[in-house]
């Protein structure tokens, strides 16, 4: 397991490969702004990119909130053309009350045609990603 961690930032960013599956492990604070969220996501695709991940399963484990509709549209919008459509992806939101939130991420994602799901156990995830509809 790598851990891509920055005194400075508000979160903790953990990777583990065991192939074709990059999982990705994001904790921190209640900081879940536009530009922290953009940036450890940007960190996550650097890594899908640097080990050749074909699945990526993202397990959040940050305190705050799900952006507005106007940030997760100017996400998606920044992570345009960053390779994302090339992979499987399972997100596993570690807050049940924001699962509302994030499954509308979910239809924005997939809007984009992104092959993307959204999760509330890391079990059910891990079973999309090796097994699930393609």
């Amino acid at each position: 397991m790598s851990s891509a961690d920055d005194p400075h930032r508000n979160y903790r960013l953990e990777f583990d490969y065991q192939p074709p599956m990059l999982r990705a492990t994001v904790t921190g604070g209640k900081d879940t702004c536009l530009d922290v969220t953009r940036e450890y996501w940007l960190r996550i695709l650097r890594e899908v990119h640097a080990c050749g991940a074909s699945q990526l399963l993202v397990i959040d484990r940050m305190q705050g909130e799900v952006m507005n509709n106007e940030d997760l549209q100017r996400f998606f919008d920044a992570l345009e053309g960053r390779g994302l459509g090339r992979i499987r992806l399972a997100y596993v939101e570690g807050r049940a009350d924001q699962i509302p939130r994030i499954e509308y991420a979910e239809l924005m994602a997939r809007e984009r045609g992104y092959n993307a799901r959204i999760f509330n156990n890391e079990t059910n995830a891990v079973v999309w990603l090796r097994h699930g509809e393609r």
